[in-house]
């Protein structure tokens, strides 16, 4: 019986490691070209603590066969770092970010103010929560995903020019702050659309230089209620090929599409001579291929100087009792290696189904190249 168990653990170990193995290979193989891998990004943190339960598990039997998983994780353990970070700073005094030269960058989808489950009557309340925190951490630039709408643009977007963001751009050609916009204290020199209306770039004087700040919104996967229903049934053993079938192709959609905003991308980045931060709604975990093509020119900043799990999204089916989807660290700050991080924050607040992110970065005075 024991030597059974021990037949049926390695079996379950050996499609355990496979899968890990399998999750990482996303950033490297093209959606388009195989799927799989991009479905197993989205488990990657969860398979690296399942192996590390098999090595318990092994180790209980006295077994060498914890080696397995002890491989396959010291093999992708450059990916925990995505995920986990320890040490990092939070923020940096006031007179040192003037001394540095320092800009402070928050990205936030706001989720138009109307909270996690999306209720309208709370978005002024919101409203104001958000001016209260834009008061108290005081930040240069605000990257906003999801803004405003109609009457409620003109008096959030006053209130934000009277804290001295006179400078102002949207993704927009026509000029509507809604949907992904831009707000700074630092002088507005140029606005450039690359994907109309959710991928654009204002170019900022900072430091009698030029930053280049990029917002960014990759396609959601668009999940209804039913899609939430059907993976919590799968979870639970239960499933239903038709709607599944659904579900599976809202997925793959947007990751393909996401693929198709990095085609845009990619030669955007590869030219760019400026001082960059990309900031925004990534819509994909830090294994995704989108993310890993990033990483080939930008810097996370999360990773330089974050603390913690740093969770971004926490929206109506990860915050619940029964939680359908793990919360991921989809919202980021990266930035070239001609800017570095000094500090990075991740708040929590019931403003939107995302938390803000506020980074501190500053021109890197030992590493003049860009990117």
């Amino acid at each position: 019986m024991k030597k059974f168990l021990k037949i049926i653990l390695l079996s379950l170990n050996v499609l355990v490691v496979l899968l890990l193995l399998g999750s990482t290979m996303g950033g490297w193989m093209r959606p388009s070209k195989f799927m799989l891998f991009s479905f197993l990004g989205y488990g990657y943190l969860y398979l690296a603590i399942a192996n590390a339960v098999f090595i318990i598990l092994w180790l209980c039997f006295s077994s060498k066969w914890f080696l397995l998983s002890l491989a396959a994780l010291l093999a992708r353990v450059t990916f925990l770092p995505l995920y986990f970070q320890v040490g990092g700073t939070e923020d940096i005094e006031a007179e040192i970010r003037k001394q540095d030269n320092c800009v402070k960058v928050m990205t936030f989808n706001v989720h138009h103010f109307q909270g996690v489950e999306m209720i309208r009557s709370l978005a002024d309340t919101n409203m104001l929560l958000f001016l209260e925190m834009v008061d108290d951490e005081q930040p240069d630039v605000l990257v906003l995903q999801e803004y405003v709408g109609a009457g409620d643009t003109v008096r959030l977007t006053e209130a934000l020019r009277r804290r001295g963001f006179t400078e102002q751009a949207s993704g927009h050609a026509g000029g509507s702050m809604t949907g992904e916009v831009i707000f700074s204290k630092l002088p507005l020199l140029n606005v450039s659309r690359i994907k109309e209306p959710t991928l654009f770039y204002a170019d900022l004087l900072y430091a009698d230089d030029t930053l280049r700040v990029c917002c960014m919104h990759l396609d959601s996967y668009g999940l209804d209620e039913s899609d939430h229903r059907q993976i919590h049934d799968i979870r639970r053993g239960v499933v239903d090929s038709s709607t599944g079938r659904g579900t599976y192709h809202k997925f793959k959609e947007t990751i393909l599409k996401h693929e198709e905003e990095w085609g845009i991308l990619d030669p955007f980045f590869a030219t760019c001579r400026l001082p960059l931060i990309v900031a925004g709604d990534f819509n994909d975990p830090p294994a995704s291929f989108f993310y890993q093509q990033c990483r080939q020119y930008l810097k996370d900043s999360y990773c330089e100087v974050g603390q913690g799990f740093s969770t971004t999204y926490h929206g109506t089916f990860t915050h619940r009792r029964n939680a359908i989807f793990p919360a991921f660290r989809i919202d980021m700050v990266l930035h070239s290696a001609s800017l570095q991080a000094r500090s990075y924050k991740r708040l929590k607040s019931e403003i939107s189904d995302h938390y803000p992110v506020i980074v501190t970065l500053s021109l890197n005075p030992t590493d003049n190249s860009r990117q």
